[in-house]
């Protein structure tokens, strides 16, 4: 008997301390499986073909693929990958998905997507509906004659011989570039600071009929305008300005007539080039719009230094086409100029 006590207390003293041990283990382990909680938010920055989607993940502790799926229907036949497309740990992330090549005024529904090496899960359906876009006529000059370029977006433009030269007439609004591939939309402020890779918005992510803003390393691919096609450089610019004659009117004879989109087209402008242009404004370097309907910038391709690049600009009350140069994370209007 006395051989068998001793031999049960020290088999508790061993089970015991093996539970101490694995008991501390258990609380210093900080990769233990906490539980994933994902949800689908509103979607914001809603424009006539685009839209912001947006979710929250906390992945607890698992390693979490993240992407959205959306469609006219709940049948969700599209998915865009999340910005972070991964989430570990367990804070609380925000994740989300610009998309664009939506259907204007139309209903859309969405939710975020979480995958594991276990499993697949989904956020709640929501919905939003696109813009109707507003009926705003663009007023060229009826006593020219004027052609077309369409780009890889399937935009078409008006094209208008000045000089030597053929533009467009029309601020650029492509969303690919002429090999097909997308350029990057950025539409939140503070994604945009930081760019210095290619990126454009739109103003107020909604003013398709000024065109798009692009930055200046879109413009500096080279594959910005439909083939055949280029950003000016700020020669070609000077080529285009020096054919005008009186430097100080220049801007009377670009100009669109009227008020519709200019504040005040000034001093009689007859929009006799037929350049027809139009005030789209621009998005500054901390993300945020201004100007639009007061002035219009267009980019060149050619920098003034490493950090900006060369651009023309006119403003609603003044007469002068003037060159300047701005920031390269900066988001101006492009026009086109043929090869």
């Amino acid at each position: 008997m006395k051989h068998n006590v001793k031999f049960s207390l020290a088999s508790l003293i061993v089970f015991l301390s093996l539970s101490l041990i694995l008991t501390n283990c258990k609380k210093n382990d900080s990769t233990a499986v906490t539980g994933m909680t994902i949800t689908t938010s509103a979607a914001t920055l809603i424009g006539q073909q685009w839209a912001l989607l947006n979710g929250t993940v906390m992945a607890g502790n698992q390693t979490v693929i993240v992407s959205f799926e959306y469609d006219t229907t709940t049948t969700y036949r599209y998915s865009v990958a999340a910005d972070p497309d991964t989430v570990t740990g367990t804070t609380l992330t925000l994740n989300i998905a610009p998309i664009t090549g939506l259907l204007k005024n139309t209903t859309y529904h969405f939710r975020i997507k979480t995958v594991t090496a276990k499993e697949t899960k989904y956020g709640s359906d929501l919905s939003f509906t696109t813009t109707n876009p507003a009926k705003s006529k663009v007023t060229y000059n009826p006593a020219l004659v004027y052609g077309t370029v369409t780009d890889v977006d399937n935009n078409v433009y008006k094209t208008i011989q000045i000089g030597s030269q053929t533009w467009m007439a029309e601020n650029l609004k492509t969303t690919k570039y002429s090999d097909g591939s997308s350029i990057p939309y950025v539409p939140k402020p503070g994604s945009w600071t930081q760019l210095s890779t290619p990126g454009y918005n739109w103003y107020n992510n909604d003013s398709v009929v000024y065109g798009a803003l692009y930055n200046w390393y879109s413009v500096n691919t080279g594959k910005l305008c439909p083939a055949g096609w280029h950003v000016p450089g700020d020669s070609e610019w000077g080529v285009m300005t020096t054919s005008l004659g009186d430097q100080s009117l220049a801007a009377i004879t670009l100009k669109e007539t009227g008020n519709t989109h200019w504040t005040d087209a000034g001093s009689g402008s007859t929009n006799a080039t037929g350049f027809t242009a139009l005030p789209g404004g621009y998005c500054n370097t901390a993300g945020s719009f201004s100007n639009i309907k007061r002035y219009g910038y267009w980019w060149s391709s050619t920098e003034s230094s490493t950090s900006d690049g060369y651009c023309r600009n006119i403003f609603y009350s003044f007469t002068t086409f003037d060159k300047n140069n701005s920031s390269k994370k900066s988001g101006l209007s492009v026009r086109c100029i043929k090869d």
